[in-house]
């Protein structure tokens, strides 16, 4: 606690001492030294003299633009000519390539609309032809056919046997 009491009274003595800053010394601090190290930039650009013109340079000067506008002192250049078709032999080359390229274009494009019906609608065509045949034609092709019979296993016509006594058309519609 001694040790406080004296650094109390040594404070007390610091602010007596008569150090103050000044009010808003460290926010313009920066700008300050920015703007000192800018005119010292500045002085070492300009000589003493400042900026001088260069002997002679406002009586040239009406003389010089009259000149440089009115093109009279020096000629135009010429411009340089660049020929897209060298040869006639170049025109008539890419146009061949043209009529061909539009030649095959159309005959493709016509081949796709002659087809008329897409696979899509040709599939479903198929599918319905085949719901449309009656169960007791199928029946009769495959009795009047030997080679059918001979082919098919017990097993596959005790199978077709089950489904045909057990279903009617729209159960095996309905169901596959």
């Amino acid at each position: 606690m001694e040790e406080n009491l004296e650094h109390s009274e040594w404070l007390k003595g610091m602010k007596n001492t008569g150090f103050t800053t000044p009010s808003n010394y460290f926010e313009g601090l920066t700008e300050g030294i920015q703007a000192r190290l800018a005119e010292e930039k500045l002085k070492s650009v300009v000589t003493e003299g400042g900026f001088v013109a260069p002997e002679g340079y406002f009586t040239q000067l009406q003389a010089d633009i009259i000149s440089k506008t009115s093109g009279s002192s020096k000629a135009k250049p010429e411009p340089k000519l660049i020929r897209l078709w060298h040869s006639k032999m170049l025109k008539y080359a890419s146009a061949a390539c043209f009529v061909i390229i539009a030649g095959i274009g159309t005959l493709y494009f016509n081949q796709q609309s002659d087809t008329g019906v897409s696979p899509m609608t040709e599939d479903m065509a198929m599918e319905q032809m085949l719901y449309d045949i009656d169960e007791e034609a199928i029946i009769e092709h495959i009795e009047t056919n030997p080679e059918l019979i001979q082919k098919a296993t017990a097993s596959e016509l005790a199978m077709e046997n089950y489904i045909l006594s057990n279903y009617s058309q729209n159960d095996l519609e309905t169901d596959f």
